[in-house]
């Protein structure tokens, strides 16, 4: 391994455990459901980082950073989608324990609605392109192969998303069975809701 893959270690680290929309989801869909949606979100989640990696080896990633057009589309797109999420925690906080039943019900018969969560939060994230695509040159040198050093870091980064989220979600499955009640589960979610929602302004009107 050489001395810039070394580098890049720590600061792949250090993207993956600072917070933020996709581990809100990991933590919001762990404790209000199961902790295999917890895990079918880490890997929709990390679904949508080799999307990001690839995008930014093969440079399609430039469109975002030299359209503004292409970059506000997403950036509005993921923000969207963000509060969608937010407002549905909100709706769920606010049903009755029938109504509760019968959406916890569905979420255990399509388990796929977690990964589409967690792939989209993440792929509708222009900043995560953006962000891909300013890092990874810098660890490339010019003897490099550009495609094979691509994915060598996005393996990297993609293990530690795989271990970090996988680690969160397992460590909030063994506290399930002391904090499972239907009152703790919709504080929960009424508290996601507003998180969701804030961050999804947040990135609607960050100007960059």
């Amino acid at each position: 391994m050489d001395g810039l893959t070394l580098a890049f270690i720590p600061i792949a680290a250090l993207l993956t455990v600072t917070p933020g929309s996709d581990t809100m989801l990991v933590v919001n869909n762990t404790l209000t459901r199961s902790t295999s949606d917890g895990l079918c979100t880490v890997a929709g989640i990390n679904a949508g980082l080799i999307v990001h990696a690839m995008a930014s080896a093969f440079g399609l990633s430039m469109i975002l950073m030299n359209s503004a057009t292409a970059f506000e589309f997403v950036k509005l797109a993921g923000a969207l989608y963000i509060i969608y999420l937010g407002v549905q925690s909100l709706r769920r906080s606010r049903s009755s324990e029938g109504e509760q039943s019968t959406i916890v019900h569905s979420q255990k018969r399509s388990i796929s609605a977690s990964i589409r969560e967690g792939f989209l939060t993440n792929v509708l994230n222009p900043k995560v392109a953006v962000f891909y695509l300013a890092l990874l040159p810098q660890f490339i040198s010019p003897a490099d192969n550009l495609i094979e050093k691509s994915f060598q870091l996005m393996i990297i980064h993609l293990c530690m998303g795989i271990l970090w989220f996988s680690f969160i979600t397992l460590a909030l499955g063994k506290m399930r069975p002391f904090i499972s009640g239907n009152k703790f589960k919709k504080r929960l979610e009424a508290i996601s809701g507003v998180v969701f929602i804030a961050l999804g302004l947040k990135m609607a009107l960050s100007k960059n």
